[in-house]
């Protein structure tokens, strides 16, 4: 008896199809190629869609940031210039300097040259009994280094300035911004600009005094002592970023005193810049501008504004386009940290203000807040050691001007 033929690959391709079983597999797997190649295509469109994206971001900011010598590049003069309680300047015994004209010499008007004299404005030495005085060495303005316990920790001085008829280029907002070591908090500590300090080869005067003698680097070496930790980098911004920031994103949602209120950015700035009537002052002035950054950086850091390509490269071009950072400062490493950062939110922003314990008439009628020595102190140690999670400050009056 013939043995039946095996049956072929052929055979048992679909071994339940009818007849046409052959040609419907085939049909398949025409279908089949051309479906991967167009996956691949959408996934290719995806990543490219990313990819320029990513690269206009990077183009944007490449294009709007300006660089300028921000940071010193000279150490700290360590001496400053010895003055009185009353803001005048003495010699080394103690005595009251005067002028031709019998009256005490401000400190202020004064600053210790290269020789470690002391000269007036147009550099010449003043003298006492015929003589030079010189500057007096002071521990408050020596220089901190970087140390283990900072770990990765990053530093930022943020200076914002108010450019109006004047004012342009004074420096309204003085900020330390504080970048935890994991990435994921950020504080910023904010410096009213009469906190009265040590300005290295100067005196003491109000910190925004350090900005107008000698611009941000003098501010870093002034500033540094105080908070105990190196100063990474330096960005400044004008004030119309944060208003074109704000209109960028639809305005934000500010608390106020009368509650929340949503602010676009004319009415934002208006209500940051308002002098008179607050109950602290230019103390409540700054915890109004920090409030109103506070918001700002929220929303742009929000899901809606980070998912919407539009909306984010807006807010991104508007904040950039009205900055300058120090000329160390390398686009690499901006994108470095900013991804490190990348899920930073708002509620990981964090304010409070330099310590201080009154705001009162200092020398030479110049009005100014009086710091407390101890707890900048016990700032500058959390600062160090990365710790400003557990940051308090109780001694900083709540209300009124303290003294």
């Amino acid at each position: 008896m013939p043995v039946p033929p095996s049956p072929t690959e052929r055979d048992i391709e679909a071994p339940d199809a009818g007849p046409d079983g052959h040609a419907e597999s085939r049909r398949r797997r025409r279908w089949l190629k051309p479906l991967a190649w167009a996956l691949a295509a959408v996934l290719v469109l995806c990543a490219a869609a990313v990819g320029g994206y990513a690269w206009h971001l990077r183009r944007t900011v490449s294009d709007n940031v300006q660089r300028a010598p921000l940071l010193p590049d000279a150490p700290a003069e360590h001496r400053i210039v010895p003055q009185d309680d009353k803001g005048n300047l003495v010699d080394s015994s103690g005595k009251v300097v005067t002028d031709q004209q019998g009256k005490p010499v401000d400190a202020g008007a004064a600053h210790v040259d290269a020789k470690g004299q002391i000269v007036d404005q147009q550099g010449k030495p003043i003298l006492s009994g015929g003589k030079p005085i010189l500057g007096t060495a002071s521990e408050e303005v020596a220089q901190p280094k970087k140390v283990g316990t900072s770990k990765n920790s990053l530093n930022y001085l943020v200076l914002g300035s108010d450019s109006r008829g004047s004012d342009q280029g004074r420096s309204d907002v003085i900020v330390v911004a504080h970048v935890s070591d994991d990435r994921k908090r950020v504080d910023l500590v904010h410096f009213p600009r009469d906190l009265y300090v040590t300005i290295p080869g100067r005196g003491k005067n109000k910190i925004n005094a350090a900005y107008q003698y000698g611009g941000a680097p003098l501010l870093v070496q002034t500033i540094q002592p105080l908070i105990g930790v190196p100063i990474d980098h330096v960005a400044t911004i004008d004030f119309n970023g944060f208003k074109s920031m704000t209109d960028a994103i639809g305005g934000v949602d500010v608390p106020t005193d009368s509650g929340v209120r949503h602010f676009n950015g004319t009415q934002g700035l208006a209500w940051v810049r308002e002098r008179y009537g607050l109950d602290q002052g230019d103390i409540s002035r700054g915890k109004r501008q920090m409030a109103f950054i506070r918001a700002v950086l929220t929303k742009g850091l929000s899901r809606d504004v980070l998912l919407n390509p539009r909306e984010f490269s807006s807010y991104l071009d508007a904040g950039t386009r009205n900055m300058t950072v120090d000329s160390g400062f390398t686009l690499d490493e901006m994108q470095k940290v900013a991804l490190s950062m990348r899920n930073v939110r708002g509620g990981d922003i964090h304010t409070t203000t330099a310590p201080w314990v009154a705001a009162e008439p200092g020398p030479n009628n110049m009005s100014i807040v009086v710091m407390s020595r101890s707890q900048m102190a016990t700032l500058a140690e959390h600062l160090r050691t990365d710790s400003m999670a557990t940051y308090v400050d109780n001694v900083s009056p709540k209300q009124g001007f303290g003294g």
